[in-house]
């Protein structure tokens, strides 16, 4: 008598062999489930921040804004953003050059224009914001006009701070569509890996930790429990 022909005679060979496989099933699928990263971050390409750390002080870029405040001309103050070709559009002053020039330059640049249009001795202030998204598992998630100088532990306490589900140690800046791992848990405790400099249309995502006890795994195990419950139904009814 073969193997096979033993397996489909006897129900609890057959049923044994049922759990063994399903058991091998769990082994190979459970761990890549609890190791799969967020589908957010899959095909994101993953290096240390090593590029990222200076930032050249006081250079503006297409995607920073300026908080332009003219005194005794509310109607020019107001913030305006650094479009992708460098340039500034203030409604009044027209076009002005921003993008590589630090905000003292540009500062003196809005006032040749102000002059050039009848300001005798024009008074402004140019502050540069930098616009950074924070996603992921944040309780305010969103669009943050934040200082040039902002530390990634700041940026998250203005987001909310993490939920209760984050994982701090996987955090990431994404740039240019490369990804930077960051573990902001370190951070937390005093280690230099908060102190990332960041750029206008940088996201930071902190990620969804994974357990064993998820939400898609115990819906696995349902599924396989559901199906060796089916199967060792169908051979007891197939034996009677």
């Amino acid at each position: 008598m073969t193997r096979e022909t033993r397996l489909g005679s006897d129900p609890i060979l057959a049923l044994r062999a049922l759990v063994i496989a399903v058991l091998a099933l769990i082994g190979v699928v459970l761990p890549l489930r609890v190791g799969a990263q967020d589908p957010a971050s899959r095909d994101l390409g993953h290096m240390t921040a090593a590029d990222s750390i200076v930032r050249p002080t006081g250079t503006l870029r297409g995607g920073d804004l300026l908080k332009i405040k003219v005194y005794r001309d509310s109607e020019l103050s107001g913030q305006y953003l650094i479009d992708a070709q460098g340039n500034v559009q203030i409604p009044g002053l027209g076009v002005v050059r921003a993008a590589g020039l630090d905000p003292t330059q540009v500062q003196e640049r809005l006032v040749e224009a102000l002059r050039a249009r009848g300001f005798r001795a024009p008074e402004i202030a140019v502050q540069p914001l930098i616009r950074v998204s924070v996603l992921g598992q944040v309780r305010v998630p969103g669009l943050y006009p934040v200082d040039p100088g902002v530390s990634l532990i700041q940026l998250l306490t203005q987001a909310g701070g993490p939920t209760e589900v984050a994982n701090l140690k996987k955090a990431q800046v994404v740039r240019d569509d490369k990804a930077f791992n960051i573990d902001l848990e370190s951070a937390l405790g005093g280690s230099a890996a908060g102190r990332v400099a960041l750029y206008s249309n940088d996201v930071v995502f902190i990620p969804q930790k994974h357990s064993l006890f998820s939400r898609d795994n115990v819906g696995l195990f349902a599924t396989l429990a559901s199906l060796t419950l089916s199967v060792f139904t169908l051979i007891q009814v197939t034996h009677k």
